[in-house]
C-alpha cells in the first residue's frame, strides 16, 4: 500500500515537473494576412502598378490579336486566288507565326501572375522580422494566420500592429514590368 502511494505521489508531482520542463509557455498571437496583403500601403501601391501593367498588357494583346485576325482573314482569301502549293507554303508560314503569337501572349498573361506573385513575397518576407520583433516584446511563442482558427481572443490579434510598422517599414513596392 505504500508503495502504490509513493509511486502515485512521484507520478503525480515529479514526472510532469520532468517532462513540462522543457517546453516554454505558450502565448498565441494571431494575424491576418488577408488583410495585410490587401490593406498594406505597399499592398495597395503594388495592386495599382500591376492593373496599370495589366491594361498595358491587354491593350498590346487586343492590338496583336486583331493583327493576327486581319492576317487570318487575308490568308483565306487569297486561297482562291493562288496556287495550292502557294498557298499551303503561307498557311505552314502563318501556322508557325500564330504559334510562336501564342506563346508569346501566354508569357505576357502569366507576367501578370508573375508580378502578383513577387509583390507578395516582397510584403510576406518585409513582416518577418516584424513578427519576430513584435513576437519578442510581447513574449509571443507561437503565431497563427487567421483563417485556420475558428476563434481567438481580440488582444491576441496583432494584425492592426503589424499593419502600422508594415506601412512604415515598406511604404510602398516598386513593381515591372521588365
Amino acid at each position: 500500500m505504500i508503495k502504490k502511494l509513493l509511486i502515485l505521489i512521484i507520478s503525480i508531482f515529479i514526472i510532469p515537473s520532468f517532462v513540462m520542463a522543457d517546453y516554454p509557455n505558450t502565448s498565441i498571437g494571431v494575424i491576418d494576412l488577408n488583410k495585410i496583403l490587401s490593406d498594406a500601403d505597399a499592398a495597395i501601391t503594388a495592386a495599382e502598378e500591376i492593373e496599370e501593367i495589366a491594361i498595358e498588357i491587354e491593350n498590346e494583346i487586343k492590338l496583336s490579336d486583331e493583327e493576327m485576325i486581319k492576317e487570318q482573314n487575308l490568308l483565306i482569301e487569297s486561297q482562291s486566288i493562288m496556287a495550292p502549293e502557294a498557298f499551303e507554303s503561307r498557311r505552314n508560314e502563318y501556322e508557325i507565326k500564330a504559334q510562336k503569337y501564342n506563346n508569346e501572349r501566354q508569357l505576357k498573361l502569366m507576367k501578370i501572375d508573375e508580378l502578383i506573385a513577387v509583390s507578395r513575397n516582397d510584403i510576406l518576407n518585409a513582416i518577418k522580422p516584424i513578427l519576430e520583433e513584435i513576437s519578442n516584446e510581447k513574449g509571443i511563442t507561437i503565431i497563427l494566420e487567421k483563417t485556420s482558427i475558428m476563434l481567438n481572443a481580440e488582444k491576441m490579434d496583432i494584425t492592426n500592429e503589424v499593419l502600422k510598422k508594415l506601412n512604415r517599414s515598406l511604404p510602398n513596392i516598386k513593381v515591372s514590368r521588365d
